[in-house]
Parts: structure tokens; C-alpha cells; sequence
């Protein structure tokens, strides 16, 4: 009997917290659904840098192959560095469809930074501040490598992707959506943008809206 399964991946140094409300819904909807926590991750700050890319990878693999015991047909879906180790997931194994949300292709977009303090300096600048202490720089590395060796197997994607991106991100270039497009080797791909969402998609004001057009497109599968 075929089954569809849910495997929803969060982002670098982040935890389940960023896309818990689409996990909830489509676990509300009764598609099976993994949302691991990535190794070295929502814990602290030296469980981070001990952790390396190879171990983030490997704890996005290791949920698919339990959400595969439980569904015949995986969606994968990653928000932010979550959409790169879903990549890497559907370049190696079978997937019916690809979901990325605010992933990087060219990652820190300073105009928009400057722009979000400009509009909200002291929340902002908090959550920068917040970002710097929180992040070590062995696991800032490790992310960049992360991104180019992701790069590099883009082409290797071939089943269906839906990418969104908030117009407002100021972590990762919001031109990245059109470049993983172009990277990215099926011949079906659709991309959706968000005008007012800035890098935290599923909180923000769009955050429903974003859980729909996901929603519709699995549907689909």
C-alpha cells in the first residue's frame, strides 16, 4: 500500500523548534514524519564544534532510512542548511519530491542586514550579537565546506523540487533560490518567493502561507 513519509531537517546550529509548525501539520495531516535533531546540535555551544558535516549528513540519512520502515515514497524537505543535507539525501537515495525552504546557494546578504537594522535595530542587533557568541568558527567552516561539496552534487538531484525563499533573508542571499534552480539536474522545479519572510520562514507572518503551498505540492506526489 503506498504510504508517504515526511523527513523535515532544521537548520545549522538551530533545532526542531525552526520547522515544528510544519512538522505538526503535516503530522496533523497523517503523513508519517521524522524531524530529527542534527548531530551536535540543540545542545551547547562545545557540543557544536565537536560535531563536523559528515555527522550532519549522516543524521539526516540515518532519519530517512527509519521514515522508509514506516512509507513506501519520502519527501524530503530542509530549511536552510537543512535544504543542503536534503539534497545530499536525494542525490543518494530515492525521493518523490525535494523541499527547500531559505537554503544557501551564496549565504549573509549584508544589504538586507543593514536594511532589518534600519528597521528594527534592537532586536535585530541582539540576534546578531546572539549569533556570533553562539556559532564557533571550526563549525562556521565546517558549514562552508558543507555548501560547496553540496554544490557539487546538485546536478546529481533529479527528482521533482519545490524551493521557497523569504525576499527579506538576510542569512542566506535570497538569488539563491534561482541558482539552486539553475544547479539543481531535474527538469521539475518551482520556486516560490515570500515577500515579507525574512530567514525564519515557518515564524514569521508568511509562515502559513509557506505551510500551505508545501502542503499542496506533497499532495500532489
Amino acid at each position: 500500500m503506498r504510504s508517504i513519509g515526511c523527513l523535515v531537517l532544521h537548520g545549522f546550529a538551530g533545532d526542531i523548534h525552526e520547522v515544528m509548525p510544519l512538522a505538526r501539520h503535516l503530522s496533523e495531516l497523517g503523513y508519517a514524519v521524522e524531524c530529527p535533531t542534527l548531530d551536535g546540535h540543540g545542545r551547547t555551544r562545545r557540543h557544536l564544534r565537536q560535531s563536523t558535516r559528515h555527522e550532519w549528513v549522516n543524521s539526516a540519512i540515518e532519519a530517512y532510512k527509519r521514515l522508509s520502515m514506516r512509507a513506501s515514497e519520502i519527501v524530503v524537505i530542509g530549511f536552510s542548511m537543512g535544504g543542503l543535507l536534503a539534497i545530499q539525501v536525494a542525490a543518494q537515495y530515492p525521493v518523490k519530491l525535494l523541499v527547500t525552504m531559505n537554503t544557501p546557494y551564496h549565504y549573509w546578504d549584508v544589504r538586507q542586514a543593514l536594511r532589518n537594522l534600519r528597521d528594527d535595530f534592537g532586536t535585530e542587533a541582539a540576534r546578531y550579537v546572539q549569533g556570533m557568541v553562539r556559532i564557533p568558527l571550526r563549525s562556521m567552516l565546517q558549514f562552508r565546506q558543507l555548501l560547496g561539496e553540496t554544490k557539487s552534487i546538485m546536478p546529481a538531484v533529479t527528482c521533482p523540487c519545490l524551493l521557497l525563499q523569504g525576499e527579506r533573508d538576510d542569512t542566506v542571499q535570497a538569488i539563491s533560490a534561482g541558482l539552486l534552480r539553475q544547479s539543481i539536474g531535474s527538469d521539475e522545479v518551482d520556486v516560490s518567493y515570500f515577500p515579507e519572510s525574512g530567514h525564519l520562514l515557518l515564524k514569521g507572518s508568511e509562515a502559513g502561507e509557506a505551510i500551505r503551498v508545501i502542503t499542496e505540492r506533497i499532495r500532489r506526489v
